[in-house]
């Protein structure tokens, strides 16, 4: 469960930002693949598995009670280091994101998009985009459920409205009410 919680959000990050290009039909050469696999270093690929990693020790404690506090960080090395082997691993996560982004991305913008994560913003988005992401998920939901009343109430006025121009249209003498003709 835990390593399948890595793999979609590892993708779901990496595969968000390969689907902002279109795609290209070019050759994975040597180069390119060198290309991508920085550009995936660059973007903090190793620290976003321990990070998940951290923010997922209570899921993993709830199937493994015996797991005690003093014993969490030997867990949390044994996790990380299993998930970045099946990632780096023939026919990995990392293998199959080499094509995605090769298609994606041209040679010239896969160092731009690696300039830029290896510059001081770019490793400042890799370390608070998570946290900031999630606080305005947090947000949206919130102003989302305080909707919620004024939302119910308009689609009630809209039902009704609605019903009440059905019930018109059905009325005796309206053009409706005579059959459909006019």
């Amino acid at each position: 469960m835990l390593m399948k919680n890595v793999r979609a959000a590892s993708l779901a990050l990496l595969l968000g930002l390969a689907c902002l290009a279109p795609a290209r039909a070019e050759e994975l050469t040597p180069a390119r693949r060198q290309e991508v696999v920085r550009l995936i270093e660059a973007m903090g690929g190793k620290d976003m598995i321990m990070q998940f990693v951290h923010q997922n020790m209570n899921t993993v404690k709830k199937f493994r009670p015996d797991i005690t506090p003093e014993k969490t960080p030997l867990v949390e090395r044994e996790i990380s280091a299993m998930v970045s082997e099946k990632i780096a691993a023939p026919g990995g996560l990392a293998e199959q994101l080499l094509p995605v982004f090769a298609r994606r991305f041209t040679p010239q913008e896969l160092r731009e998009l690696t300039a830029f994560y290896e510059s001081p913003t770019g490793r400042k988005v890799v370390a608070v985009m998570p946290g900031a992401m999630k606080e305005a998920r947090d947000v949206a939901q919130r102003m989302a459920i305080g909707m919620i009343p004024e939302l119910n109430q308009r689609v009630t006025d809209a039902l009704k409205r609605d019903a009440a121009k059905g019930e018109a249209a059905q009325a005796p003498g309206s053009p409706a009410g005579q059959g459909g003709q006019l």
